[in-house]
C-alpha cells in the first residue's frame, strides 16, 4: 500500500499543475519549464528510461513562450518570467552584472559562483577562465565558417553578439537561441542571444551521448547550430521551425565535419519518411534528421560560386508574413520559398528534388562526405512499405501524406523472366523504378506512354542480393495523393484527394482537442496531431480509428466549444493522454510502477484471505 500511495502522489505531483492551470497554453508551458518539467525528467532518469541524448535545441520553445506570454495567467507569468528575458546567472544580480570576456565578434558572459559557474581553471593566469576563452574561440571559428567563408549575413547586433554560459542540465538541453522580441512591421529581421551549457559534461553521458563525443565536440556543434539560428533570426524572424532546425543541424557538419553527431538524428526521419512529412513541425526529433534534404540540395545544385541553402534563406529574408503563405503558428511556409528558389535559380523544383532525395537515399550515391557514408541510413533501414515475391502482384493502392516517400520491393523470381510494373497515379504523386544488381543501382526508364516500366532479366537476378524497388512519393503539400500499381497490367484508378482543412497528415482533424484548448494552434493540439500522424496513420487499425473519429467527433466538438466548463473538463480528461505523448518514458515508468504496486497488493490480499481461511 505504501508503494501505491507513493505512485499516486507522484502522479498527482506531475499532473496537478496542469489541472490547476487548465487555461489555454498555461499547462503546456508549465510542462516544459520549471518544477513540473524537472519532475518528469527526474523520473525518467530514476527509472533508466531516459533518451540517448539531450534536446538538441529549444529555440522554438523559447520563441513560442515569448509570443504567448501575454496570454498566460498572471501566476504562470510569474513562474516563467525568468525564461522570457536575458538570463541572470547564479550569484549575479542582473543579466549585465556577470563577468564577461570579449573576442572580435562575441561577448561570453559567465559567473564564478553557483550552479552556472564553468570550470574556472586559468592556466595562462590572464584572469579569464580557460574554458571561457575556449568558448569564444569556438564561436569565432563558427563565425569565420558561416559568415566569412560561406557568405551568410551576420545577425544584427550593436557591438558584439552575446553568449551566456549556464547550467542547462536541469533542462536537458544543449542550448538555444532566443530572439529579442518580434520585429515591428514591416521589418522581419530581429536580434538574438545564445544560451549554452557551461560545460557539456555530466556523470551520465547525457550531453556527450554516452561518451561517444567529447565535451569540446559538443561545444563545437552547439555553437555552429545556435549561431546559425542567430543568422536565421537576422534573415526573418518568421522562419518555419522545421527548416530552421534542419538547416542548423546541417550546418553542424559543414563547420565541424569530423564530429558527425548529426547522423544520429537521421534514424528519427529516414526510416519514417513514409509517415513524417518533410515540412512537418516539431516531431520527436525528426526535424533534426531532415537536415539530409539540405545535403541532397547542395550536392546537386551547389557550385564554387552558388549556395542553394543560402539562396533559400536570402529569399526568405525578402518576404513578409502579411503577403506570404503561413503555417498554423503564423510563420512563413517553407515549401513555396524553396520551390521558388529551385525553379527560378536552379532550373529544378521542390517536387523534382524531393523525389530525387528519395532515390538517393535508396541508391546511396552520395557525392560528398564520403567517409561518413555508412552513417546515413539506407535500405533496409529506410522505409520498405511492402515486399513482393509471389507473382503476379494484383493492383495495390498507396495513399500518402504530403511530402512523404516509401519503397516497395520486388524480389526476383525465376518464374518471371521480365517484370513489367504498370502504374497509375494522381496529379501530385511521382514514381521511379530502381534496380539493384550486383551492388549497382540503376534507374529503369518508363516505357512509351510513361505508365509502365519493364525490368528485363528480372528472373536472372539473385534473390538474395538483388531487387527491384518502386519509389513512390507525394511531392505536394496536399495529403492523400495515391499511386496504384500491379504486375498484371491492371492497376486501379487512383482517386484525386480532396483539398480541405480537415483531417489528414499534418492537417487539421483534432476536433475535440481543438475545441477543448480553444485553438487549432495550441501546442498541445499540435502534439496530438503529431502523435496521430506518427503512430495512428502508419497502420491499418490506427487509420480505422482516425476515420471513425473524424465521422463522430465534429458534433461533439461543437457542443464542447460552446461551454466553458466542458472545455475545462475535457482538458483535464485529455491530460493523461497528453502526458503520455509528451513523456512516454515517464508514462511507461508510472504504468510499470502501478502494475507492480497492484500486483503486490493482490498478492498481499490473497495471502490475507488464505490466512483467514486457515484460521477459520
Amino acid at each position: 500500500m505504501a508503494i501505491l500511495r507513493s505512485v499516486r502522489a507522484l502522479c498527482l505531483s506531475l499532473l496537478f499543475p496542469a489541472i490547476a492551470s487548465a487555461a489555454s497554453l498555461d499547462d503546456y508551458y508549465l510542462s516544459k519549464f520549471g518544477h513540473q518539467a524537472q519532475l518528469a525528467k527526474a523520473l525518467e532518469s530514476v527509472v533508466g528510461l531516459q533518451g540517448q541524448h539531450a534536446e538538441r535545441c529549444r529555440t522554438d520553445l523559447y520563441r513560442s513562450l515569448k509570443r504567448d506570454f501575454t496570454s498566460l495567467q498572471p501566476a504562470t507569468q510569474k513562474t516563467l518570467a525568468k525564461y522570457v528575458g536575458r538570463p541572470t546567472l547564479s550569484g549575479q544580480t542582473s543579466p549585465t552584472s556577470s563577468p564577461s570576456y570579449s573576442s572580435a565578434h562575441f561577448t561570453v558572459h559567465y559567473t564564478t559562483t553557483g550552479a552556472d559557474a564553468p570550470d574556472l581553471t586559468d592556466a595562462d593566469a590572464d584572469g579569464v577562465p580557460d574554458h571561457v576563452e575556449r568558448v569564444a574561440a569556438v564561436f569565432e571559428e563558427v563565425y569565420a565558417a558561416e559568415v566569412t567563408t560561406m557568405g551568410y549575413r551576420p545577425p544584427p547586433v550593436i557591438g558584439r553578439y552575446d553568449v551566456y554560459l549556464l547550467d542547462l542540465y536541469s533542462q536537458r538541453a544543449y542550448g538555444f537561441t532566443s530572439d529579442d522580441g518580434a520585429p515591428a512591421a514591416p521589418n522581419v529581421s530581429v536580434g538574438s542571444y545564445i544560451e549554452i551549457d557551461k560545460a557539456f559534461n555530466d556523470p551520465y553521458g547525457l550531453f556527450t551521448v554516452n561518451g561517444l563525443y567529447t565535451p569540446d565536440q559538443m561545444l563545437q556543434i552547439t555553437a555552429a547550430h545556435e549561431f546559425n539560428h542567430a543568422i536565421q533570426f537576422g534573415y526573418n524572424y518568421y522562419f518555419d521551425i522545421w527548416y530552421g532546425e534542419a538547416t542548423s543541424t546541417w550546418m553542424e557538419d559543414q563547420v565541424y565535419d569530423s564530429v558527425n553527431q548529426c547522423y544520429s538524428y537521421l534514424t528519427d526521419y529516414v526510416p519514417l519518411a513514409a509517415t513524417i512529412s518533410l515540412n512537418a513541425g516539431i516531431d520527436s526529433g525528426s526535424e533534426y534528421g531532415r537536415w539530409i534534404f539540405n545535403r541532397f540540395l547542395t550536392e546537386i545544385h551547389d557550385t564554387q560560386t552558388t549556395s542553394v541553402v543560402r539562396s533559400i534563406w536570402e529569399k526568405l529574408g525578402t518576404l513578409s508574413p502579411s503577403s506570404s503563405p503561413k503555417t498554423s503558428a503564423g510563420d512563413l511556409q517553407m515549401p513555396p520559398v524553396i520551390n521558388s528558389v529551385l525553379v527560378n535559380s536552379y532550373g529544378s523544383s521542390l517536387a523534382t528534388d524531393f523525389l530525387g532525395l528519395a532515390k538517393r537515399i535508396y541508391a546511396r550515391n552520395w557525392t560528398t562526405h564520403l567517409a561518413d557514408l555508412n552513417s546515413i541510413p539506407g535500405i533496409p533501414a529506410a522505409t520498405i512499405a511492402a515486399s513482393y515475391s509471389s507473382y503476379p502482384v494484383p493492383s495495390q493502392v498507396v495513399t500518402m501524406p504530403h511530402y512523404t516517400f516509401a519503397f516497395h520491393r520486388f524480389v526476383p523470381s525465376a518464374g518471371v523472366a521480365d517484370l513489367t510494373l504498370t502504374v497509375a497515379k494522381t496529379s501530385g504523386a511521382q514514381v521511379a523504378v530502381l534496380k539493384r544488381s550486383g551492388g549497382t543501382v540503376s534507374e529503369i526508364a518508363a516505357n512509351s506512354g510513361g505508365t509502365s516500366y519493364t525490368v528485363t532479366g528480372f528472373g536472372s537476378l539473385n534473390p538474395a542480393t538483388d531487387e527491384v524497388v518502386l519509389v513512390v512519393a507525394n511531392t505536394t503539400d496536399v495529403d492523400n495523393h495515391q499511386v496504384s500499381f500491379s504486375t498484371d497490367g491492371t492497376p486501379s484508378t487512383p482517386t484525386e484527394p480532396k483539398v480541405s482543412s480537415g483531417g489528414g497528415g499534418g492537417g487539421g482533424g483534432c476536433f475535440i482537442a481543438t475545441a477543448a484548448y480553444g485553438s487549432y494552434l495550441h501546442p498541445k493540439v499540435a502534439e496530438l496531431r503529431a502523435f496521430r500522424d506518427r503512430y495512428l496513420m502508419t497502420n491499418a487499425p490506427g487509420r480505422l480509428f482516425v476515420s471513425a473519429y473524424y465521422r463522430l467527433s465534429p458534433p461533439i466538438a461543437d457542443v464542447i466549444s460552446r461551454h466553458g466548463w466542458m472545455r475545462s473538463g475535457v482538458r483535464c480528461l485529455l491530460l493523461p493522454l497528453i502526458f503520455a505523448v509528451e513523456h512516454p518514458a515517464a508514462a511507461l515508468a508510472l504504468l510499470l510502477l502501478v502494475l507492480a504496486a497492484s500486483l503486490r497488493w493482490g498478492v498481499l490480499y490473497l495471502k490475507g484471505r488464505a490466512r483467514e481461511a486457515a484460521a477459520a
